[in-house]
Order: structure tokens, then sequence, then C-alpha cells
């Protein structure tokens, strides 16, 4: 098997492969709008609370063979014990989502991350942390970072707490997304403000950009008082809307808007982080009991 380095976003090569051209970052009114340190500045410090991942993605396609792929990407610290948040999509659930797509439903093709390492406050070498739950339809994926055999005592990490997150944000709100820059840049940390288009309720609450975002997904969205709101997402298609959509692919393929609404990042509430995560340590637990 070959190890390939993939870069930390996929979205140009999906949009390759579904044939369109997807909308770029572009200008907006925030390219006109005056310096907001006073809204940045707590912002960007919460940057502490984001870690970057390594892995080793194994992927398994029909027909295709195996192979492996070195990714890298960001991920939120959201409890002091190592509970680390991140989209499933960027964890190698885009494998799957590409078997649907371009399969039609029918093709087999599976991600699973292996060799995973959290980067905590600009580490050099990361700690080994397991996979511990997915949750496929939120585009969500838990990690917990696997004590030290050398620590005495338990670490405590920085991190946002969900628990504090009551933000609802609102057609027209302005809100701020924090992400890092690649490790070529110093990982630096930056903030990209952005307009609430819509809010939608199907398949679930949604917050939806007026500009497409492209910056990549998991990552923390924050109101202008700097507290969070929610995280960035893909929404896609279960594998028998995805073989409807691919019957006709050229209604669907038409209109890159379309694809837009599903790979430029929408933003999950706080409220839906909140409750997802108290499932998934429910079911941790009861994995751990085991």
């Amino acid at each position: 098997m070959s190890r390939r380095h993939m870069s930390r976003s996929f979205l140009c090569v999906l949009g390759a492969l579904l044939g369109v051209a997807l909308p770029a970052a572009g200008s907006s009114p925030v390219a006109d709008a005056p310096a907001k340190a006073g809204v940045y500045a707590p912002i960007t410090a919460r940057a502490e609370a984001m870690v970057t991942v390594t892995f080793v993605l194994r992927i398994k396609i029909e027909g295709g063979g195996d192979r492996e792929v070195e990714s890298e990407v960001d991920c939120l610290m959201i409890a002091a014990d190592g509970l680390v948040l991140c989209s499933n999509t960027e964890m190698g659930g885009y494998v799957s989502l590409l078997g649907r797509m371009i399969g039609g439903g029918r093709l087999s093709a599976s991600g699973s991350p292996s060799e995973i390492k959290v980067m905590v406050a600009g580490e050099a070498e990361g700690t080994p942390a397991r996979l511990m739950t997915r949750d496929t339809e939120r585009d969500l994926a838990w990690l917990l970072i696997e004590p030290p055999a050398e620590d005495t005592a338990p670490r405590s990490y920085p991190f946002l707490d969900l628990e504090q997150g009551t933000t609802r944000l609102e057609p027209g709100d302005r809100f701020y997304v924090l992400r890092r820059m690649h490790r070529f840049f110093g990982r630096a940390a930056v903030v990209v403000e952005a307009t609430v288009g819509a809010v939608i309720d199907k398949p679930r609450r949604l917050v939806v950009p007026a500009e497409t975002l492209q910056l990549g997904f998991g990552l923390p969205v924050f109101d202008a008082r700097g507290a969070l709101a929610g995280v960035t997402v893909m929404q896609t298609p279960t594998a028998e809307e995805a073989q409807n959509l691919m019957a006709n692919p050229m209604s669907f393929l038409g209109s890159a808007a379309k694809v837009g609404d599903m790979v430029g990042g929408l933003v999950l509430p706080v409220a839906e982080l909140t409750k997802a995560t108290a499932l998934a340590r429910e079911l941790i637990a009861e994995d751990e009991a085991q």
C-alpha cells in the first residue's frame, strides 16, 4: 500500500470529481469593513482550544484496492479530560460520501483513521488518541486523548465549554469562524467574518452563511460577543437520496450553488452540539464499561 499526503481540504477534489466549479470565497462586505479588534481579539484568544489532529487514513474502495493517506485536520477540545470534537467528514467520512455521490449509492468505499495523534497548544509531537464514536448525520466525530503512561496525574486541557454556548444566530447576524492556517504558516489563528443568510430546519436546524465559506469543517463559530455559536459542518444526502440525484445528474450538477449548499460549509448550532455530545458521552461510557 502506498502512503500519500492529503491536503487539508478535499473540496476542490470533490468539485472536480462532480464536474462542478465551486463558487469562490470572493469578495463580501467584510472586505470593506473596518478592523474590529475588540471583536477579533477575544475570539483569537480561544484558539488555545483548537487542536491539530494527525492520522493515517486507510481507504478501501471496492475493486480499487487499498491505500493509506497521511492527513491533518483542525479539531476542537471540548472537555478538560481530552475529549476532542472533529468533523466526521474531515476524519475520513468523505470517502463514503464520494462512494455515494459518484457510485449513486452503489459503490462501496470507506475510510478508517489510524495512528491518531492530537497536538495541543503548538506541540511538535502529538499525544495518541482514539476515535470513540461518530454522528454521521450531523458530521461529528469524537476523539479521546489517551493518558500518557509517564503521567502521574490526569492532565487538564484548555477547552471550549459547550454548556456555556447559548447563542442562537438569526438571519442578518454577523458571526465569526476561527481557523488555523497551514503548518507552513505556523498554524496561525485567523478569524473569518460572515453573515447569516438563512436559518433552516431540514434536515435539522442549521445556519446558512450568506457567502460560501469553504473553510473546512469542524471549526468553531462565535457571535459578536465571542460566545460559541456552533461549528461548521457538511450535510450530505443519504445513499438513497444520492442514488435518486445521480439518476439524473445534470439536473443536480447543473447548479454549482446546489453543490455549494452541501460542501460550502453550514453551521450546526451549539444546542445541537450539546445534545449530540451528551449522547456521545453515554456511548463512550458504555463502551469503556464493557
